[in-house]
Parts: C-alpha cells; sequence; structure tokens
C-alpha cells in the first residue's frame, strides 16, 4: 500500500485536528466505520504514523474473535508495555480470573479509574495516541474501559481512535452503542469504496503509468473502488510482477441481450463493469460467470494463474468466508446463492435455493447489505470481484445444480427467457423438454446480433438432446448463426443439411438461402446450380409465390454473373410485372448509356418505398444506377437509411454490404475520410466472418485504394494491391471485384508499373463488353487508360482512349461522367483544345456536388492556361484547386497543384496547410461557437456583429470546408476542444467616454 492516501483526505484531515488538539492539551475520540476493504487498518497506520512524527506515544491494538474471551485483553494490549500500569495487572487478572473460570466478575469501578489515571500520568509526560482496530471484537471488559475512557479524555491529551466494520455482531451490542454515543457526530468518520478517480489514482500509482488506461478501468471497476480488492488484485496479479495490465472482460452482470432492457447492459453501470475474473465477455450468448475454479485470469489467457496469484486470492477469499460465518449461520450459503443469480436478489428465490425459511434469508440479505456485501438499491454484489470469488468457491456439481434449479425457479416466476437461458448454459443437465426449447427459441432472438451467443445456446440444446421434430430447426439456427461467424464454413453446412429437407416449403427457402451464401461468396455457378436443380425438382409443387421468388433470384444471380435476359418472358413463361419493366429499363439505358436524366427518372420510382425493399438486390441496382445519372445527394440519403436499418438488423454481410456501396457513394462526393472510414469498417466485418475476399470485399478494397491514391499514399495502395491480387485465378469476374480491377490497374501506373496496369485493364474491358456495358459513368476504364498511355508516353493512344469516353459521356449526359471524360482528355491534348477541354470540365463541374473531381478539372484548367500564357488566370484556378483539395484531404492533387502553381509564378500560402487552416480567424470562430450549437442570433448577439454577418461567415466556410450544413462542422471542430482564450471581435466597439452597459469582449 503506497504511504499517500488516496480519496481520505477529509478524514486525513480530521484525524490530524485531533492529534493537534491532542498536543494542546484536548483529548477526542473518533470511531473510523466502514464495510471490509475500505481502508480503515490503512487510515489507523497513518494516523500511528503521523502521531510518531509529531513525538506522540503511539499505543495500538488490534481485537479479534479468538480473543473475545479473555477478559480486558485489548486493554492489555494498549497499556501492557507502560510502566505506570505495570504494577496493576496482578490485580486485574485477579479480578476477573481466567477464560476458564467461569463468567468475568463484575466491573470493578477503582481498577477501571486506576487503568484511566495511568493513561492520564503517561500522557501528561508525553501526549498518547490509543488505536483500537477492529473494535467490534472487543471483549466486554475491555468495551467498558474503552466508553469509561472516552468520556474522561476532554482535559487530558489523548487521542482515542477506533475501528468498527459494519454489518459484524458485536460481543457487547449495549456497550458499543454506549461507546459510540458519546462521539461528536464529525468524529464519526464513515469510509466507503474510493471514487472513481481516486480508485483510478491508487491504481495507477500501484500499476505504473506503463500500463494501458482500459486494463486499469477494468481493474478498478471490477473490485468496485474498494483499496483492499484493488491492491490485493494488483499486487497478486500478473501485474504485480512484471509484463502489462491484460484487459478484462466484462464480469458481474446477469445474462443479457440486445433490445431486451433486462437486465442492464455490460457498462451502463459501476456494477456491471468489466473484471479480471471472467473468461469471456458478457452479452447475448455469452456466459456471465467466471472460470471454473483456479482459472482467474484474463480473458483469452490460456495460462493457468501462477502460484502466488491463487495463494493471494485464497487469502481474500477466506477472509470472505469468515466474515460470512461470523455474520449469519445461513450467511454462507445464501451469499453463494445470490453469486449464482448475479441480478437483483429475490429472497423468495434465494430461500428455494438455498432450503431455508423465507423469513430467514431476508435476515440474511439485511446483514450482507448492512455489511456491504449487497447494494442496498438492487441487492447486487457491490464488489464483482468477490462475486467471482464466491461463485468459484462453490464445487462443481453443486454450481451446475444451483443453475438448473434457478433455471426452474425463474421460469415459473416468468423471468425473460434470456435470464433463464444464462442459467441453462452453465446447467449440467437439461432433463426437462422446455429447457432445450427455450435455448433454441432465444438464440433465434439474438442469432442476428450476436451469432457467437447464439451458436453457444444451440450447440448445448444439441448437446443435451432437442425434442423430437426440432432437429432440422436447431441445424437450421446453428447455420444461420455460422453465417455471422464463418460464411464459407455455413456455405458447406447448409449444403450439406438442405438434401434432408422434405417439405417444398422448407426446400425453396433452403435453396434461397444458399444461393445466396454462394452468391456472396462469388460462386455464381453453384447459386444457379442451386436455384435450377430445385426449380425442376419442384415444378409441379410450387406456388405462384415461391416460383416468383426463384424466378427473381435466378435473375439476380445471372446479373450478377453478367448473364443476359431472356427478353419479356423467362424460361417459366413469367410475364414481368411493372417494377420488372422499369428495372429492365433502367438496367439497359445504364449499361448502354442512352439518357442519364431519363435513367435518373426510373430510379427514383425504383427507390421509392415500397417498390423496392431497402436492402434488395433491385433496390442496390436503383441506387447505383441513380449515383451513375449524377445524382449523388439522393444517392447518399438513401444509402445512410440503408446503413442504419442494417445496423438495426445486424446481420454481417447485410451490414457490410451498405457500408461499402456507402464508400463508393462518399468517394463519388469526394469526401475521402469518410469512404476511408465505411470501407475499412466494412472491410473488417467479412474479415471476421472469412468472406474478406469475395461480394462487396473487393469494392471495399476498391473504395481505399482510390482514398489511398488521392492521398498520394502509393505505400498503402501497394500494401492493398499484396494483400489481395485484383485477379481472382480460376473465378470469375464478379461484378465489384471490376472495381478493385479498375482500381487496381490505375494505381499500378502510379506505382511505374503501366504495362501491368494495362493488362488489367484489357481484362476489365473484356468483361464489361461481356456484360454490354459501355457506360462511362459506371467504370471510366478509358480515361484511366489514357493516364497510362501518357505515362507510356504513347499520346495518341491516350487521346483516342480519352475521347471515345468523352463521347459515350455526352451521349450519356451526366455531369460527373461528361467531366471526369473532358478532365482525362485535356490531359491527352495540348494548346487551345486542352484549354477549352479543361474550362469545359471546370463550368460542368462547379455547379455539382462532386469537389475533389472539379478540384482535379481545376488544376487541369490552370496548367492549360498557363501552358497557353495566360499565368494570371492559372494562379486564380490553381489557388482553387488548391483550396479545396486542402479541404479534401487530397494531398496528391495538393502536391500537383502546388507544383504547377510555382511554375505559374505564384506560391501557395504556407499558413493553409490543413482544412481548418482554410478559415480566416473569424469565419473560424463563428463556425467553431455553431459547432458548439449555438444559433446564428447568439452569436451575434455574443460578438456584437450583425446576423447578416454571421450567415455571411458561415456560408464561406461552407464553402472552403465543402460541407453542406452546420451539421456537419462538428468534424472539423470536436465539442472537447478546449476555448480559445482570446476571442477575436469582428469589429471592436468604439472607445466612449461613458462606461458602455453592453460587454465589450466575447468568450468563444
Amino acid at each position: 500500500m503506497p504511504k499517500e492516501l488516496f480519496g481520505r483526505s477529509e478524514e486525513s484531515k480530521t484525524i490530524t485536528e485531533m492529534l493537534d488538539a491532542a498536543r494542546a492539551g484536548a483529548g477526542a475520540v473518533a470511531l473510523v466505520e466502514g464495510i471490509i476493504g475500505t481502508g480503515k487498518t490503512s487510515l489507523l497506520r497513518w494516523a500511528e504514523e503521523t502521531a510518531r512524527d509529531q513525538g506522540m506515544v503511539v499505543l495500538s491494538a488490534t481485537a479479534s474473535p479468538a480473543e473475545q474471551r479473555f477478559p480486558l485483553g485489548v486493554v492489555h494490549q494498549l497499556l501492557g508495555t507502560l510502566p505506570e500500569t505495570a504494577h496493576d495487572w496482578d490485580r486485574t487478572f485477579a479480578a476477573y480470573g481466567t477464560p476458564h473460570d467461569g463468567p468475568p466478575a463484575e466491573p470493578d469501578y477503582p481498577l477501571l479509574a486506576e487503568l484511566c489515571a495511568s493513561v492520564g500520568r503517561a500522557a501528561r509526560r508525553t501526549p498518547i495516541l490509543l488505536t483500537v482496530d477492529g473494535v467490534q471484537h472487543v471483549d466486554c471488559p475491555s468495551l467498558l474501559w474503552l466508553g469509561f475512557l472516552s468520556r474522561r479524555l476532554e482535559n487530558l491529551p489523548v487521542v482515542l481512535l477506533a475501528t468498527k466494520r459494519c454489518g459484524e455482531p458485536a460481543s457487547d451490542q449495549h456497550l458499543l452503542v454506549e461507546f459510540m454515543e458519546g462521539l461528536r457526530p464529525d468524529r464519526h468518520i464513515h469510509l466507503s469504496d474510493l471514487s472513481p478517480s481516486a480508485a483510478l489514482d491508487l491504481a495507477t500509482s500501484l500499476c505504473g503509468h506503463g500500463h494501458g488506461h482500459e486494463a486499469v478501468d477494468a481493474l478498478v471497476a471490477g473490485t468496485g473502488g474498494n483499496p483492499y480488492l484493488l491492491t490485493e488484485q494488483i499486487r497478486t496479479g500478473p501485474t504485480g510482477r512484471s509484463g502489462p495490465l491484460a484487459p478484462a472482460g466484462p464480469h458481474g452482470t446477469p445474462f443479457a441481450l440486445p433490445g431486451t432492457g433486462h437486465p442492464r447492459r455490460p457498462g451502463h453501470s459501476a456494477h456491471a463493469a468489466p473484471s479480471a475474473y471472467a473468461t469471456h465477455p458478457v452479452g447475448p450468448g455469452a456466459s456471465a460467470y467466471p472460470a471454473e475454479p483456479g482459472a482467474i485470469r484474463a480473458p483469452g489467457d490460456p495460462r493457468p494463474a501462477p502460484p502466488d496469484e491463487q495463494l493471494g486470492l485464497q487469502a481474500v477469499k477466506e477472509r470472505i468466508l469468515c466474515l460470512l460465518r461470523r455474520i449469519d449461520p445461513h450467511g454462507l450459503e445464501i451469499a453463494r446463492a445470490a453469486s449464482i443469480l448475479r441480478g437483483p436478489v429475490d429472497a423468495a428465490l434465494l430461500a428455494d435455493l438455498c432450503g431455508v425459511r423465507t423469513e430467514d434469508a431476508c435476515r440474511c440479505i439485511s446483514r450482507l447489505t448492512e455489511s456491504g456485501l449487497l447494494c442496498p438499491h438492487d441487492m447486487r454484489f457491490r464488489h464483482p470481484l468477490l462475486a467471482g470469488l464466491l461463485y468459484q468457491d462453490i464445487p462443481c456439481a453443486e454450481r451446475a445444480e444451483l443453475h438448473r434449479l434457478a433455471a426452474r425457479r425463474m421460469r415459473h416466476r416468468g423471468a425473460p427467457p434470456e435470464d433463464v437461458a444464462a442459467h441453462l448454459l452453465r446447467s449440467h443437465r437439461l432433463d426437462e423438454p422446455w429447457m432445450a426449447q427455450l435455448l433454441m427459441d432465444v438464440a433465434q432472438g439474438v442469432v442476428q446480433h450476436d451469432p457467437a451467443g447464439a451458436r453457444r445456446l444451440i450447440e448445448k440444446a444439441v448437446l443435451h438432446g432437442v425434442p423430437e421434430g426440432h432437429e432440422d430447426r436447431a441445424e437450421a439456427l446453428r447455420i444461420q448463426a455460422l453465417s455471422g461467424l464463418d460464411l464459407p464454413a455455413a456455405a458447406r453446412a447448409l449444403t450439406a443439411h438442405a438434401p434432408r429437407c422434405t417439405e417444398p416449403a422448407e426446400r425453396i427457402r433452403h435453396a434461397l438461402w444458399l444461393s445466396e451464401l454462394r452468391l456472396r461468396l462469388d460462386d455464381t455457378a453453384g447459386a444457379l446450380d442451386v436455384l435450377e436443380q430445385t426449380r425442376r425438382e419442384k415444378a409441379g409443387a410450387l406456388d405462384p409465390v415461391a416460383a416468383a421468388r426463384l424466378r427473381e433470384a435466378v435473375a439476380h444471380v445471372r446479373l450478377h454473373d453478367g448473364g443476359q435476359d431472356q427478353g419479356g418472358q423467362d424460361g417459366g413463361g413469367h410475364h414481368p410485372g411493372e417494377e420488372d419493366r422499369l428495372l429492365r429499363v433502367l438496367l439497359l439505358r445504364t449499361a448502354t448509356g442512352n439518357s442519364a436524366s431519363a435513367a435518373r427518372r426510373i430510379a427514383d420510382r425504383l427507390l421509392s418505398v415500397p417498390r423496392a425493399p431497402y436492402g434488395s438486390a433491385r433496390w442496390y441496382q436503383a441506387l447505383l444506377a441513380q449515383l451513375w445519372a449524377g445524382d449523388t445527394e439522393e444517392a447518399r440519403r438513401h444509402i445512410d437509411t440503408e446503413v442504419g436499418l442494417a445496423r438495426s438488423d445486424g446481420s454481417t454481410t447485410r451490414i457490410a454490404e451498405a457500408l461499402a456501396v456507402r464508400g463508393l457513394v462518399q468517394l463519388h462526393r469526394g469526401q475521402l475520410a469518410r469512404a476511408e472510414d465505411d470501407a475499412q469498417e466494412a472491410l473488417a466485418l467479412l474479415t471476421r466472418i472469412r468472406a474478406g475476399r469475395f461480394h462487396v470485399g473487393p469494392l471495399a478494397r476498391s473504395v481505399l485504394i482510390d482514398v489511398a491514391m488521392e492521398r498520394d499514399d502509393v505505400a498503402a495502395a501497394g500494401a492493398l494491391l499484396d494483400d489481395a491480387p485484383p485477379l481472382p485465378g480460376d473465378r470469375p469476374l464478379t461484378w465489384w471485384r471490376l472495381h478493385l480491377l479498375h482500381s487496381a490497374g490505375r494505381a499500378l501506373g502510379r506505382l511505374g508499373e503501366a504495362r501491368r496496369g494495362l493488362v488489367l485493364l484489357s481484362r476489365c474491358e473484356e468483361e464489361l463488353a461481356r456484360r454490354g456495358i459501355v457506360n462511362p459513368a459506371i467504370l471510366p476504364w478509358r480515361s484511366t487508360r489514357s493516364a497510362l498511355q501518357l505515362a507510356r508516353r504513347n499520346v495518341p493512344a491516350a487521346r483516342r482512349a480519352a475521347q471515345e469516353e468523352t463521347a459515350l459521356a455526352h451521349r450519356w449526359g451526366a455531369p460527373f461522367a461528361l467531366g471526369r471524360a473532358l478532365v482525362a482528355e485535356a490531359a491527352a491534348s495540348t494548346g487551345r483544345e486542352a484549354l477549352r477541354l479543361a474550362d469545359r470540365a471546370v463550368e460542368l463541374l462547379e455547379p455539382t456536388s462532386a469537389p475533389l473531381l472539379f478540384a482535379h478539372a481545376l488544376y487541369a484548367s490552370g496548367r492549360a492556361h498557363r501552358q497557353s500564357g495566360t499565368p494570371r488566370r492559372s494562379r486564380e484556378l490553381l489557388h482553387r484547386a488548391n483550396e479545396v483539395g486542402i479541404s479534401l484531404g487530397a494531398d496528391g492533387l495538393v502536391e500537383a497543384v502546388q507544383r504547377e502553381l510555382r511554375d505559374a509564378g505564384g506560391r501557395p500560402d504556407p499558413r493553409k496547410d490543413s482544412t481548418e487552416s482554410l478559415l480566416t480567424p473569424t469565419e473560424r470562430q463563428v463556425s467553431e461557437l455553431a459547432a458548439r450549437g449555438l444559433s446564428n442570433r447568439d452569436i451575434a448577439r455574443l460578438l456584437q456583429v450583425s446576423l447578416r454577418n454571421v450567415e455571411s461567415h458561415l456560408t464561406h466556410s461552407y464553402r472552403k470546408l465543402r460541407i453542406s450544413g452546420r451539421h456537419e462542422l462538428d468534424r472539423f471542430f470536436p465539442a472537447d476542444e478546449p476555448p480559445e482564450p482570446a476571442p477575436v471581435l469582428l469589429y471592436q466597439p468604439r472607445p466612449t467616454l461613458t462606461p458602455s452597459t453592453g460587454p465589450t469582449t466575447a468568450s468563444a
């Protein structure tokens, strides 16, 4: 324990004042009361050390339940070494007799007075501090003498300081109450667990500063801020010796599932905080209970606990067990049962589990609450660490049986199924049919949000035997959970399980499911085979709805594979409805690049609810068509909604798909940071289920490569190419892999491998031709080929490719696609032709929501103007390009612009090297106030300017930062950013001879 006290400043101040008063001749008595482990003894030792430093005599005693039968034993501990009392002990022991002589004699008033007088004589020579640790265990005669002395200390230089542990029975409750009645209220010190900040300071002092904050926070939360538990855990744990702190998993909360609201989720209170005694995080489907005895380790650590750690924590456990036995005859078994339940303690339920009367259970719970083991407001364990130690102390067989009984009792009482399932997971047998059924019901409710938890529930049910007739349901749930953990394994399991389904509806459902899994694994041929085989087998048993679903799935797989449509009537004689006809027209117009305005209108109709459900294949096809047609902001609004719906749904594959496509949309909008965040999250989700190389995984990598190229981070782009080669080997070139192929070709050109990039673009061209796609808005491979040919000094080939894309983009008519083609053609042209093309691109792109492409057009125009001999206009355009590039974080473009700007006779402003530095001081101040939630009128009043002035500065800030409104300002001015020390007023007030009534300064 460190010498300094943590979180005990007020208590130490009170004790210091008492010691100072005693040295001045005025005695005092104080009682330090608290639950176990709150530092009462440490405070006592600190007081003793302080008194010795001040020249006082310190006489200390420690009371013990084992010595309560020895009369005046505590008094002898205190005064046995005083010369003034040496002659009194023979008479004292003769008067009270030995412990075996029966009850002690009546108190001898002259003897008590003589002992007090001896203390007074010694104190007049040197002030004395008397300390008694554990006054509740003091024998009756000693307790009588302590009360006798406390009433006579007013004029003696003596301080009597005692400690009392809450909840423990006293040797004589009446004498103890009489002793406490003489205390001044300010000297009855109540100690509680440390505050979070004080506990964090103590843990940091014990662990050192080289450990992570999360690990220290976990240790503090697991002990509830109790100094003794925190000290012992660190001293005996792995961090007490060497090595970093291992962060612990959540512990101390009952089984909880998302959305149930019962009970609280981990992390919502101090009692649901992490502890080092959990084997894995508590959450949906996870066990809320610690490991088997002896496995007290951080989660994920397979090594056994070292012997010194086991012994140290064993000592803590033994102290708690002794305390429980002293508190109540049923204290130990009630506490163990409470550690099984973990939730709010129900006296009747505890009584059932322990086989005791409800009245006895209520009395015991009251004593456990008084002792500080349980919280008074919800009856949970105050310290998760103690709950874990008590749980481990229960023998394995008894523990499993208690869990089974708890599950049965809780179900009869109408507890939430999730809480019952938590106990069934730890039970050794499921001997009633409802138990396995309940596990499957709970698993079905959480399989989307927590597939790992659902898998544990299903495996527990299968291990002990599911009810007859529910085998197929259990296997389907297991596969559904597996699809959120390991997509290839789920596809293999479903392939093996599907033939066992005999019902037509189940057969069709599994066929659709299996085709979707195979499609997400880029196995388009396998997905199509499953659907065609099912349609052939069930040709005569299909109802119209099932037949329509099969036809739609087949069409989706063929479209994903690049297969051609069969016309107005498919192979099954189906005449498409209005939505199908609209989608066919939309796909045809988009592929051939005919009229972006018409395609935009059709896409808007399909995206309006309920023509195309969110997240469906038709919805994504319409969304991409809307994006390629140039309606970027509307596409962003729709994909933002889909991301929110996907997160609510909880399906990993749906979330990843929505995030990857949103990354593509953000890339079109020039929002590089947001595109990168979405793509990285999508790739992380897919990697977690071992599907990072399939489906939208290549799209996420494509977005990341494009972002890296715009930021001039060639090393990151090369690492992405090395991690996942764009060509899939023997697998077909799927739709999203075409985007990766195109981005890889562009990146290889920057890496100095233009020849390899052209090979990839040739493959991309072949695949797009096979699919009948000529629209340059979808994949601008021609402009990329033009750039690669320029890198190889093949200007004629570069110009031909760029001119071809420009002609096709004119036919399509979307400003984004046409502006991109014009920029590429301008780069491959020279003289007045390059100037004409670049100026036309700037004119097209300036009103659009494509700032990154607009910056590239500005750069191309500025370069063309410099080459044409108009440096002044060139500098104007390049300055604008520099500003937009900095605001978007396009470092590669900024570097090229600044190089061109120097060649044009200008120089970039060295102060404008970041997004925020683009703003003037007043614009920055107004924007920062707006980001903190102030209205325009409030800002004008604070800065003493007009409302129109504030609006003008915000408009300029939005333009420079390339944002649409004040809701996006928090990205540049976070809430935790400290305010500027001195605001800059837009207009300084004129000095006057009389005092002004209004404020002259304002604080930002």
